[in-house]
């Protein structure tokens, strides 16, 4: 049995994603594989666990299989320390491979924390780091984020790069690292499937009220257009993109028709108008799905941007992405030879 401990050097470096495409990467494969995510700011109803479980496990597993939940916020006191040793063991017992979503080594305020290297520790495990991309990355500071774990560490993963920034962190950043003795796993690049967010989001975000096809809510928006005045022919101008929000006033049903002339994925009506009838017979008969809200069009268009900052992987179609994205510019072969002998 083998223990993969992911963790990152921050909070959204896309530990999650990466357990899941591997969870599928494997199960596919014909490895039983259980998943184990120790530290939880919502233990009792925490939405990593449920998707992987759900999502990918549970038709590998026997019905009835028990689910363990976080024990807690962390650091672990001793007793639980103890009760995480005795899960590890049950899923040990019953898989081939055990997937443990470690915290990070510093929380979203930047507060360096031992909690990520002790239950490596704890756990036994063979670490993957995922490092968040940023601008200012350094060799030097990912060097940094692998020294707790330099015994355990089988390679380090760096994610969501801009693509502007691929070669260089291929060229300069992985061979650093890899003249230091640390295995440099690959590049992720950013992907507008990952940065993507639901129509639901987005209508629980503005607080708008739907006018149709609240079911398609868990339909994924890939990009934001303004229907604004529009200096290009409104076809030219919507048909630069498919899977898109379109923001217009709802007092503009010419511009609102133009964008439903061109593949659209829903409408977001500001200035708390409704739609005129035609316009809401048309987005009925192609199902596009129509939001009111209160707020202005450039406001609205604010507040979208704010939100992709905080898109999840919570989505069949984001998991399947990801794990596209690991095979394409990722070099996992370690899973299957060092991390499978551990």
């Amino acid at each position: 049995m083998t223990v993969l401990y992911i963790t990152s050097d921050r909070p959204g470096a896309g530990k999650t994603a990466l357990a899941g495409a591997l969870a599928a990467q494997l199960s596919s494969s014909g490895t039983k594989v259980g998943y184990l995510k120790p530290v939880s700011p919502t233990p009792q109803n925490d939405a990593d666990v449920t998707l992987i479980w759900e999502g990918l496990l549970a038709a590998h597993h026997d019905e009835g299989t028990p689910v363990p939940m976080p024990s807690g916020e962390g650091p672990l006191p001793g007793a639980e320390a103890r009760g995480l040793e005795e899960a590890i063991k049950a899923l040990s017992a019953a898989n081939q491979v055990v997937i443990v979503e470690g915290p990070s080594l510093a929380n979203s305020a930047g507060v360096a924390s031992s909690s990520a290297s002790d239950l490596a520790e704890l756990l036994d495990g063979s670490v993957l780091l995922m490092v968040q991309y940023r601008q200012d990355l350094t060799p030097e500071a990912v060097l940094e984020a692998c020294e707790p774990f330099r015994q355990r560490l089988l390679g380090v993963l760096i994610n969501s790069v801009t693509r502007y920034k691929e070669l260089e962190v291929r060229q300069r950043v992985g061979p650093a690292l890899e003249s230091q003795g640390v295995r440099f796993l690959g590049a992720i690049p950013e992907d507008r499937v990952m940065l993507s967010v639901t129509v639901g989001q987005i209508a629980q975000h503005l607080d708008g009220r739907w006018v149709i096809g609240e079911e398609k809510a868990q339909d994924l928006v890939e990009e934001f257009l303004i229907g604004g005045n529009i200096m290009d022919q409104g076809i030219t101008y919507f048909g630069r993109t498919e899977n898109k929000a379109v923001i217009v006033r709802g007092d503009r049903p010419d511009i609102q028709l133009a964008a439903l002339s061109t593949p659209t994925i829903c409408l977001v009506l500001t200035g708390g108008h409704e739609p005129i009838q035609y316009v809401y017979h048309q987005a009925e008969e192609q199902e596009v799905p129509m939001l009111v809200v209160q707020a202005d069009t450039m406001t609205t268009a604010d507040a979208l941007d704010a939100m992709i900052e905080k898109s999840t992987v919570h989505h069949p179609r984001k998991l399947h992405r990801y794990q596209e994205l690991v095979q394409q510019h990722a070099d996992m072969s370690v899973i299957t030879t060092d991390g499978q002998a551990g």
